[in-house]
């Protein structure tokens, strides 16, 4: 019985997402037009671009594209999700090429963390970092690139770290991803009882030589990431090895990113540091 009045209340809904609004004034920039969709309202870029305020390349996104449209996917998805039209945009006739095009595309689904991708680097005067500090003050080097999508996996971002202490006596190299959950996402599929807003998420998973695994969770906020350690796995764990962990990863303009961090260590210990990166390659911006 019980089971038959939650059935009741039940309400459910397929997201969607409109990437841009026809009565906000250059919604889709300088150029574009946004047009109103059943699936989401999208942007009539001019010639060469495609996107979110048609600010990306015209190109596609997944490997797949050319398959998929010889599966006819281009049209008999198209009143159902935008998918394909969103991923696909080249091959499915939304957008026209001017051959300037990126290395690899990124997925619209990464624009709300496309502000972190680039080259960061940054030289401390003292060895504290995550998860592991340094013998002293050291130089770094954040890489985050966009990563190539083969199909329907959730498309991740890579990321690289190279810490080299300024005397050359130690150096920590992690790899690792980056995935990001936006909170109104088209999945295609009928969702119960979800609420109207909430956090989009993002996840960092990262491997050292160090021998530590670590993966961290939290919330994506505009130019701000906030994430607290979630699993950790060190082969050589003692009293220095880290218990928790809170970052705060926030753009301070356009050259500079800043890492807020707290950690603790399995003996009590807390350390605390702010930390400035500048910006030294932007990858969006490489035609």
């Amino acid at each position: 019985m019980m089971d038959q009045k939650r059935r009741e209340v039940q309400t459910c809904a397929s997201e969607v997402v409109h990437l841009c609004d026809p009565e906000v004034q250059y919604s889709c920039g300088l150029e574009g037009v946004c047009i109103k969709k059943l699936t989401g309202n999208r942007c009539k870029c001019p010639r060469g671009f495609m996107g979110l305020q048609c600010k990306r390349p015209c190109q596609d996104i997944y490997l797949s594209c050319d398959r998929w449209k010889s599966e006819n996917r281009c049209d008999w998805a198209r009143p159902i999700l935008p998918f394909f039209e969103d991923n696909c945009a080249e091959t499915c006739g939304k957008c026209q090429s001017n051959g300037r095009k990126l290395k690899l595309a990124l997925p619209p689904i990464l624009e709300p963390i496309s502000w972190i991708i680039g080259r960061w680097e940054t030289q401390t005067k003292s060895g504290e970092r995550f998860p592991f500090p340094l013998s002293g003050p050291y130089r770094e080097i954040l890489d985050i690139t966009i990563a190539e999508v083969p199909s329907f996996d959730r498309p991740p971002v890579n990321i690289s770290i190279l810490a080299t202490a300024l005397d050359g006596s130690d150096e920590h190299n992690e790899l690792g991803f980056m995935t990001g959950k936006p909170f109104h996402e088209e999945t295609g599929f009928v969702e119960f009882d979800k609420p109207k807003n909430g956090p989009d998420l993002v996840g960092i998973e990262m491997v050292s030589n160090t021998g530590a695994i670590t993966i961290e969770e939290g919330i994506l906020k505009h130019g701000e990431i906030l994430l607290r350690l979630n699993y950790k796995k060190h082969p050589f764990s003692n009293s220095k090895s880290v218990k928790e962990s809170r970052r705060i990863l926030s753009l301070e303009d356009s050259n500079h990113l800043v890492e807020k961090a707290y950690v603790q260590d399995e003996a009590g210990v807390v350390r605390k540091w702010t930390k400035k990166y500048r910006r030294t390659a932007d990858y969006l911006s490489l035609y």
